[in-house]
């Protein structure tokens, strides 16, 4: 049996209903500056400790001492969930198991936190995979940030490109600088 075969295939399915479902779901865009926010969601990889770590930071930043909802939701390759993860109340964790065949979401917190109407929901991932643009692309939130990737125009209403330095640091402080630039400016803004 051919499994890259396979994998293509349960892409393009998924690729498929993904993009209809998209055409279906109506939401209200709307540019909304970190200041503004008072809701964020985080998606994320949580591949090793430091990625959760600078992420953790920037979710205690974006709290702002609690002044808005900070909702964070890691993707991790298996079941278990690693040490360094099980210590953090504020964040869900996912995994494989948590999508059908064609990699649409089904588990029950993912399934939450697309229906989630976030203010702002960034997508902290610096590579794409068919199951968690799901999650962007069905999500409720008013204004989607994500990194760069031409064909990805449809999920994101702010793109930001790292130029090829696919550094999780560097694309967060890209993410604040721009974010911070729509502060009080409510018409459609070309970066």
């Amino acid at each position: 049996m051919d499994i890259p075969f396979i994998n293509r295939t349960r892409k393009l399915v998924g690729s498929y209903f993904l993009r209809k479902e998209m055409r279906i779901r109506t939401r209200e865009v709307q540019s909304i500056g970190l200041d503004s926010a008072r809701s964020i969601g985080i998606i994320f990889n949580a591949k090793d400790e430091r990625t959760f770590k600078l992420i953790r930071e920037f979710s205690d930043q974006l709290r702002g001492g609690g002044l808005r909802q900070v909702k964070s939701l890691g993707f991790v390759p298996k079941a278990e969930v690693a040490s360094f993860l099980q210590s953090s109340q504020d964040f869900d964790f996912f995994t494989r198991e948590d999508f059908n065949w064609y990699y649409k979401p089904q588990g029950r917190k993912v399934v939450g936190f697309m229906s989630e109407p976030f203010d702002i929901l960034i997508d902290l991932r610096l590579s794409k995979f068919i199951s968690l643009l799901f999650l962007v692309g069905l999500s409720r939130a008013q204004f989607k940030v994500g990194p760069f990737g031409k064909g990805y125009e449809d999920f994101y209403d702010l793109m930001i490109d790292v130029h090829g330095k696919e550094d999780l640091s560097y694309f967060i402080e890209q993410i604040q600088h721009y974010l911070k630039m729509l502060e009080g400016n409510s018409e459609e803004v070309t970066f």
